[in-house]
This record gives structure tokens, sequence and C-alpha cells, in this order.
């Protein structure tokens, strides 16, 4: 059995996430925010386009060069930079760009769009200015107002940040760099004994690994 066991150094940012998770609390509750969605392997393989390790933004599939720009700059507020790269200097907006270009119905696509960039309308007719030239304290308020919501994010669709979030989570963990130096691969954890008897486990059966 595969399996991956993530590190206990990093979540996203824990201003989008709630601080005081377990990992186990964590992992439930990137499943819920996954909902609907497809598998990391099928998302993964539909990624037509290069894997930038930062550089400049650029028009993507679907989005313009100004979207891709916010778009990073959000995406990199979910996964920031700390002793590796964050959600920007994996591409995370290009992942994103690419799902949305071959992995989405046009009717989600449409939807996600409009909220994003409403989202952005509304950045910089609140703070005066756009997201990028906030500060840094000031973009991860942005992005939790966003996610809850609030005051001036009332009319975003209640699935707008959930999406955002879910797809910066898995294009990041998909990422040379998320998969490399952020998780560690295990393909058969704890070794293999085809002669374990369950009476040798206090009568109990073996179920997947939680973690």
């Amino acid at each position: 059995m595969k399996s991956i066991a993530k590190k206990q150094r990093r979540h996203p940012n824990p201003n989008l996430t709630g601080g005081g998770q377990s990992r186990r609390e964590f992992i439930g509750y990137l499943a819920l925010g996954c909902a609907g969605l497809l598998s990391v392997d099928v998302l993964a393989d539909n990624f037509t386009g290069t894997r930038m390790q930062g550089g400049p933004v650029r028009k993507g599939q679907i989005l313009s060069e100004d979207q891709m720009r916010l778009l990073r700059d959000f995406v990199e507020v979910i996964i920031p930079q700390t002793g590796t790269p964050g959600a920007a200097a994996t591409d995370t907006h290009g992942f994103i760009d690419d799902q949305l270009a071959n992995c989405q119905s046009p009717v989600e696509v449409s939807q996600f769009i409009a909220d994003f960039d409403k989202a952005g309308v509304l950045i910089e007719k609140h703070w005066s200015m756009t997201f990028s030239k906030l500060a840094e304290q000031d973009q991860k308020a942005v992005m939790t107002a966003v996610a809850n919501r609030a005051t001036p994010f009332e009319t975003l669709s209640e699935d707008f940040f959930k999406k955002l979030k879910s797809l910066t989570i898995i294009a990041y963990y998909s990422s040379e760099a998320g998969a490399s130096e952020e998780l560690v691969y295990l393909p058969v954890p704890g070794g293999y004994d085809g002669d374990y008897k369950v009476s040798d486990n206090d009568g109990k059966a073996f179920s997947p690994q939680v973690f």
C-alpha cells in the first residue's frame, strides 16, 4: 500500500486554517475542502504546463496576465515561503489556471472567475490599492476576510475560497518542492510481514494508516 506521510513542520497559513489544528484535524478539513474535486493523481497528470520555479508572471491558458498576478499573490498568502518555497515559487497559480482550462466545467469556470474578479475589484475599492501593494499583514487580513465572506466580500460564492484553497494545496503538494521537501514518501509504511497473525495485534485487523 502506498502512503504519503506529511512532515509536522508546516501547514498552510494558520490564519486561514485555524492555528490550533492537529495534523489529523487538518487532513480531515482538507478532505472536506476537496470534496467534488478530482483526485491528486488525476489533477497532476492533467497539468500540461511547465512548473516554473519562480520567474515572471505569464498569461495563462484561460487567465490574463493581470489575473495570473493576482492569483499568484493569493496562493502565496495561503502557502507562504518559509524554509522551503511557497506556492508562488512552485507555479501553483499556473496549475490552477490549467485546471480551470482543462478540468472544470464551463459553469464552474465562469463562477470561479466571476468571484475571483469580484474579489480583486472589492479589494481595490475597499483598500484603495491592489492586493499586491498591500503590506503582508494586510494581505493576510484580506484573505481571512475572503475566507469568511466578511466585509466587503459578503457577495462571493460560498465555495469560492474553498475551491481556491483546495486547488492551492493540491497544486503545491504535487509540485517538486512540495512533494520532495514538504512530504515524505513511504512506499511500504512499516514494512511488510505476510505471516502476521491477528492474535499478535490484540485481535484487531489492520486498517489504512491514519495520520
